[in-house]
């Protein structure tokens, strides 16, 4: 009699998973931050630098502002614990947007101050009222009530004590600047009345082709023939 003898199912071997993304490696956290400040920086230049290259600069504008919404999305939706919602996720990208021009007018305003006195001192205190509105606005725990808190009035009491330093600062250096430019070149009406005119160099005359010099003496009166011998071998002269 023969035993039947059932075959033995194994089980598969489970297959190796993924390793999951971690939120809070040191590659993903640099990622977000660089994305932040490298866009941060790109505004930065370009709102101080504008009136000299408006096309160019305002490219070099609209991509900073584009990598640094690329670092909110990245920050605050994907390495986020909780994603927002809708609603939330319009209003952090709005004020985040508004921050990083903040952030940026403080920035270039105080980089570029020798190069842009006047216009410095107005974007450097605007930038830093408008990157503290806006991250009241976009922080998770920030309220509304603390535009009106005591730092908010030490931050406006800073802003304005900036625009004055700044503002008083500026009429030194373009004052400056404006002598060491002119001071060398520019003269008062009596020295430039004084100075001698400059005179062109007359303008060459077309050459004019000067007929042959002539040969003394002899180009004044034609040559004379020689005479004829005579017969008695004298020659004759004419008198």
């Amino acid at each position: 009699m023969t035993t039947v003898v059932e075959p033995e199912y194994r089980t598969p071997a489970p297959r190796p998973r993924r390793r999951a993304f971690d939120k809070k490696s040191l590659p993903a956290r640099y990622s977000g931050q660089m994305l932040y400040f490298m866009g941060a920086a790109l505004i930065a230049g370009a709102v101080v630098h504008y009136p000299i290259n408006p096309s160019l600069y305002a490219i070099i504008c609209a991509v900073g502002a584009f990598v640094f919404l690329l670092g909110t999305v990245v920050n605050e939706f994907v390495l986020a614990d909780e994603r927002p919602v809708l609603s939330q996720a319009v209003s952090l990208v709005t004020f985040s947007l508004l921050l990083s021009f903040g952030v940026g007018m403080v920035g270039g305003g105080i980089q570029h101050f020798e190069q842009f006195p006047e216009r410095s001192a107005w974007m450097t205190p605007i930038g830093l009222l408008m990157s503290y509105v806006a991250f009241v606005a976009k922080d998770s725990k920030g309220r509304w009530r603390h535009l009106v808190s005591p730092f908010a009035a030490s931050v406006v009491v800073v802003s304005a004590l900036v625009w004055l330093g700044m503002t008083a600062l500026a009429g030194t250096v373009a004052s400056d600047s404006h002598s060491h430019v002119t001071g060398s070149t520019t003269k008062t009406p009596a020295e430039q009345s004084q100075a001698p005119a400059v005179q062109e160099p007359p303008a060459k005359a077309p050459a004019v082709q000067e007929p042959p010099a002539k040969a003394p003496a002899e180009a004044e009166h034609p040559t004379k023939a020689p005479a004829e011998p005579t017969e008695d071998g004298h020659t004759s002269h004419g008198h």
